[in-house]
């Protein structure tokens, strides 16, 4: 018994060294081939890397860290790398992080939250000190999903399953640790996502697909559920089931939504629900800067495109960054709209890169 004891204490020493661990530098660059930009590629192994789901930005809140997991110890952690440098340094080290679900804060560059089971924490990225903040009451089926911040930054959002038949959205005190309940439905829920405005909670009907009603919001206090987005115009239906909506992003500055159609284009969904389509097309995802005029999207042919809202014009940006059948490019903007972030996958290894929108020239 002894023994045994000991040995969790060992494991457990060598793992929290790891925490504070400095990776070096990694950063290579290339020229993409169809647009003469260069790509800083900033991890290179070993093992694989991705960034953030990509709904809000990976970035910290002084622009200086991008926040990304990797499984190059053998179990996926959180790791952040300098902009400016290309440093890599480890954050976590326990088994069981849900290292691509961290949720940075907005406001302040050294708070950063992540779940580990039914337990959420939040670590000082410059300390390394971590504090449990609470967690998702049993009984619960598998393991949390991405975490977001309330508008107020006072309550941490998350989501769970309850059982089989059961799925429950639930928030968080930063400060006391407390849970509530705010709503629970019948089906599969996801893509869960507090408004960066306003007190409202959006969530999607999580089929894989096609779904009667994709787009629903709530209010945190559980009342004023409703659908978001709704067409009413089954001209545009492609199946009998309704549209297939998906990959929906809060506009950080704006309290509107960019959603992605499939086989119709890019939308922009506002707070009452209505609707434009921004870009025809076939598109896989849409990210917008924090004033939401400019979208990065990439599309079913690996290609990666900057796009002016007002306007609808695009520019290509990279092409071929990631093999198909591999990890979405899930790009995304830093806070000040000066990068792209995306995942890349060239040559058959997985990495997060760059591409700096102040490099740019012409039109």
């Amino acid at each position: 018994m002894l023994g045994r004891t000991l040995l969790v204490l060992v494991c457990a020493a060598a793992l929290s060294a790891q925490v504070g661990r400095d990776w070096g530098v990694e950063r290579t660059s290339y020229l993409d081939p169809a647009t003469g930009l260069r790509v800083h590629e900033l991890t290179a192994g070993p093992g694989a890397s991705a960034n953030l789901y990509y709904h809000f930005s990976n970035f910290t809140a002084d622009n200086r860290y991008i926040i990304f997991g990797s499984d190059r110890t053998g179990s996926p952690q959180i790791y952040r790398v300098e902009v400016e440098s290309g440093r890599i340094v480890q954050l976590t080290a326990e088994p069981g992080v849900a290292a691509y679900g961290a949720c940075p804060h907005p406001k302040d560059a050294r708070r950063l939250f992540y779940t580990q089971g039914a337990e959420v924490f939040e670590i000082d990225i410059e300390s390394f000190a971590r504090r449990r903040v609470g967690e998702f009451p049993q009984p619960m089926v598998g393991g949390l999903h991405q975490p977001t911040l309330s508008h107020d930054l006072e309550w941490l959002v998350i989501n769970g399953q309850r059982d089989r038949d059961t799925w429950e959205i639930g928030r968080l005190h930063l400060k006391t640790g407390e849970y509530r309940r705010v709503i629970q439905q019948g089906f599969r829920i996801g893509h869960v996502q507090h408004s960066p405005t306003d007190p409202l909670i959006f969530y999607g009907w999580e089929t894989g697909g096609y779904a009667p009603q994709r787009s629903w919001v709530v209010r945190p206090d559980g009342t004023g559920n409703r659908p978001f987005y709704a067409s009413t115009d089954p001209k545009r239906w492609k199946t009998p089931l309704k549209e297939w909506i998906t990959h929906e992003a809060w506009v950080a500055g704006t309290g509107d939504m960019t959603m992605i159609f499939d086989r119709l284009g890019v939308l922009l969904v506002r707070k009452d629900g209505s609707w434009q389509v921004l870009r025809e097309g076939w598109y896989w995802h849409a990210a917008a800067t924090a004033d939401g005029q400019r979208l990065v999207l990439d599309d079913f042919e690996n290609r990666l495109w900057l796009m002016e809202t007002a306007t609808g014009n695009t520019r290509l940006l990279a092409a071929d960054f990631r093999e198909k059948g591999k990890i979405h490019g899930h790009p995304s903007f830093d806070r000040l709209g000066h990068y792209v972030l995306f995942n890349c996958t060239r040559n058959q290894r997985q990495t997060i890169a760059v591409i700096d929108l102040r490099e740019l020239s012409g039109p």
